[in-house]
C-alpha cells in the first residue's frame, strides 16, 4: 500500500526469505526483466527490434538468445536460460529522508518540501564476510557516509535509490541513483598505492586491493542498474506505480538547487535511457506547486526535461 507521504512495501512472495526482501541480480538482468512485462508469452523478434524496447535485444547475452532462435520468435520463457550460475543475493532494506520544511530542501536536494523512501540496496552476509577478512578497520565501516540514506542497523548499503512518491497520482520520481561504498573504496586503494590515507602498510594495502580488484569489482561493474532494477521492481511490481520519473541532469540540479558537488551525469543520461525511459519535456504534475514561481514559469513552457516510464 502507499502511505500518504512515503511508501510501505508489499510483501514479496518469492523474495521473501526469513523475513529479508532479496533481490537477486546479475549483469543486465534489467533487460530481462523488461522483456518478461511483454512477452505474454511471445512475440516476433522482428517487432520487439522496431519497438520501445528495441535497445534490450543489444545486450550481449539477450543479443545471443535472438540469434539462435530460427523461428524469429522470442518466449518468455526463453529468458530463463539467461541465469548465469553465479549471480548476487542483495538484500533490500526501507527508510524515509527529508523533512516538510523548506529550509531543509537545499540539504536534503529534495524536488518538494516532503518525506521521500529511499530503497537502500545490501550487500549479502558472503560479501561481508570478505569484506570483514580483508579490509583492516573493517569494524569501523570505512567506506560508509553516516549522514547519506544508508543501512545503519546491521547491512551494509552498496546503492541506494531515492525516490518522491505521489499518492494523487500513483506515480513516483525518482531523485537519486547513488554509492559511496564503492566510490570510497576505489579512492581510498588509489590513496594507498600513492602512500597516502589509511591503508599504508603494504599488508593492508595489498589486502585492500584484492578486495576492491576481486570481490567488490563484480558489484561496481553493474551497482546502478542493479539499484534502479530493484527500485522498479518494487514500485512496479510490487505496488502498483503505473508511471515512474527520473530527473534529466541539468533540470535535476536545478529543481534541487545542486551546485557545487554534482553526481555523475550519466546517472541522470545513459542509465535511465538503457532502462527505456522516454525522454519528455513535460514535467511531473506534483512537482510543479512546490517550485519557485520563476521556476515553474520554465516548466511550464516546457524547458525542463525528464525522463518517464509508463508501466
Amino acid at each position: 500500500m502507499i502511505d500518504r507521504d512515503f511508501l510501505i512495501p508489499a510483501q514479496a512472495d518469492a523474495d521473501t526469505k526469513q523475513g529479508r526482501l532479496l533481490f537477486r541480480y546479475y549483469k543486465d538482468r534489467y533487460a530481462v526483466m523488461l522483456l518478461e512485462t511483454i512477452l505474454r508469452p511471445r512475440l516476433p523478434i522482428r517487432t520487439l527490434r522496431a519497438g520501445r524496447y528495441g535497445r534490450l535485444l543489444d545486450r550481449p547475452a539477450i543479443k545471443a538468445l535472438a540469434a539462435s532462435r530460427s523461428d524469429g520468435w522470442l518466449d518468455r520463457d526463453d529468458l530463463l536460460m539467461l541465469w548465469p550460475q553465479e549471480f548476487e543475493t542483495y538484500v533490500l532494506s526501507f527508510a524515509t529522508w527529508g523533512s516538510r520544511k523548506t529550509c531543509d530542501r537545499q540539504w536534503n536536494q529534495t524536488s518538494r518540501s516532503r518525506r521521500q523512501l529511499v530503497l537502500q540496496l545490501n550487500f549479502s552476509r558472503r560479501h561481508d564476510a570478505e569484506y570483514r577478512r580483508l579490509v583492516c578497520g573493517a569494524e569501523n565501516l570505512p567506506f560508509v557516509c553516516g549522514y547519506h540514506p544508508v543501512n545503519l542497523n546491521g547491512r551494509n548499503t552498496m546503492g541506494w535509490a531515492r525516490i518522491d512518491i505521489d499518492a494523487a497520482s500513483g506515480e513516483a520520481l525518482i531523485e537519486e541513483v547513488q554509492n559511496d561504498w564503492i566510490r570510497h573504496a576505489g579512492e581510498d586503494l588509489a590513496d594507498a598505492i600513492q602512500g597516502w590515507g589509511g591503508f599504508k602498510e603494504p599488508a593492508a594495502r595489498d589486502r585492500l586491493r584484492i578486495y576492491v580488484e576481486s570481490i567488490l569489482a563484480p558489484h561496481a561493474a553493474m551497482w546502478s542498474e542493479a539499484v534502479l532494477a530493484a527500485a522498479l521492481h518494487v514500485l512496479i511490481g510490487l505496488c502498483g506505480i503505473s508511471r515512474v520519473w527520473f530527473h534529466d541532469f541539468d533540470t535535476g540540479c536545478k529543481i534541487k538547487r545542486i551546485k557545487g558537488g554534482k553526481p555523475p551525469r550519466s546517472l541522470y543520461t545513459d542509465l535511465p535511457k538503457r532502462f527505456c525511459f522516454e525522454k519528455t519535456d513535460e514535467p511531473p504534475h506534483f512537482l510543479l506547486p512546490a517550485q519557485p514561481r520563476w521556476l515553474r514559469q520554465k516548466l511550464k513552457r516546457r524547458e525542463g526535461r525528464f525522463w518517464r516510464f509508463d508501466a
